[in-house]
């Protein structure tokens, strides 16, 4: 038979009263009564019905992870590594995480909605920012509290992100490659989307401009061709490798002719030599963050948003030397 409150507050010698105020941790008790009371149902193995939880806090004690509506999730290491930190920052606050994906964002915004209005989690996290979307659109119109990892391109200051400074991310490695006497150096994608890319090309825009040197952006693909780079600036380190094969097919080596760096130091970077230079972007703190943002937000309930920025650190490997 489930041992109940009455059974704790007999143990403890407390009124069952008592033993719910402990359990929602009021100031009005003592900590020596707290105490007593916390050993009394551990001792008796008391567990408090999930559902009588929901209903005596208002609170499911569940984040939704929300991923972005993209048929090829699983080749991305960000998604596994950032969901990874979620999970276990999550759980050292005992709380649960639910998982909300769909290819499309009628899809997505159908689950996310299912989710909330059951009542299965308190809010969101979403992995993915850029242009608003009717995923957003639907959170933000019905004061449902979540977080956002990237940086909105509108309406940011109603919303609580956490991102890089991407625009420094393309500057940096601008820096690197231009200390070690490079002048004609490309900035390679494979894709023309979002906030991200917006930012590192920008940044290495006006990085390249500010120091004279000659830039080139090169969109990959299978004609992809380097004609007089030295050096490129790639999108991510998954894209770095598949370059590399090109370049090698090409008859190029690098860093010997051409010098590489790249981004995110994923598992990836350090598979095949040469072993990928990169920016470690701190996935791990990336998705903390964002659960101690969340949580912070549903507790203050306040309609003040912020920004938190994410150090980097730059990983000398190598895919990147000087030009003589």
């Amino acid at each position: 038979m489930a041992v109940t409150i009455k059974d704790v507050a007999k143990k403890a010698g407390v009124n069952a009263s008592t033993v719910s105020r402990v359990i929602k941790d009021s100031s009005e008790i003592s900590e020596k009564t707290k105490t007593k009371v916390r050993k009394a149902m551990q001792d008796l193995g008391y567990s408090r019905n999930a559902a009588a939880q929901i209903l005596a806090s208002g609170k499911t004690n569940t984040i939704g992870v929300i991923f972005p509506p993209v048929v090829d999730k699983s080749s991305q290491p960000f998604f596994m590594k950032i969901l990874t930190s979620i999970n276990e920052t999550a759980r050292e606050s005992q709380i649960s995480v639910a998982i909300a994906t769909g290819h499309t964002q009628e899809e997505l915004k159908k689950q996310v909605s299912l989710l909330y209005s059951e009542k299965r989690v308190d809010g969101f996290i979403i992995l993915y920012a850029g242009k608003s979307d009717s995923v957003r659109e639907y959170l933000l119109s019905n004061g449902i509290p979540f977080v956002l990892v990237g940086t909105p391109t509108d309406r940011q200051n109603e919303i609580t992100h956490i991102d890089n400074d991407n625009k420094l991310l393309g500057r940096e490695a601008v820096r690197h490659l231009a200390e070690l006497n490079h002048k004609n150096i490309a900035f390679v994608t494979d894709t023309t989307e979002g906030e991200v890319f917006e930012e590192r090309y920008q940044g290495f825009m006006e990085e390249m401009s500010r120091r004279g040197l000659t830039r080139t952006f090169v969109k990959f693909d299978k004609n992809f061709k380097i004609v007089r780079e030295t050096a490129l600036v790639v999108m991510d380190d998954i894209l770095a490798l598949k370059v590399m094969e090109k370049l090698t097919e090409q008859g190029f080596s690098v860093p010997d002719d051409i010098s590489v760096v790249t981004y995110n130091n994923s598992v990836f970077g350090t598979i095949i030599h040469p072993f990928l230079t990169t920016f470690d972007i701190n996935v791990g703190r990336l998705g903390a963050t964002a659960v101690e943002k969340f949580l912070a937000l549903l507790d203050e309930k306040t309609d003040y948003h912020e920004k938190t920025v994410i150090p980097f650190e730059f990983i000398l490997r190598e895919s990147m030397k000087a030009r003589e």
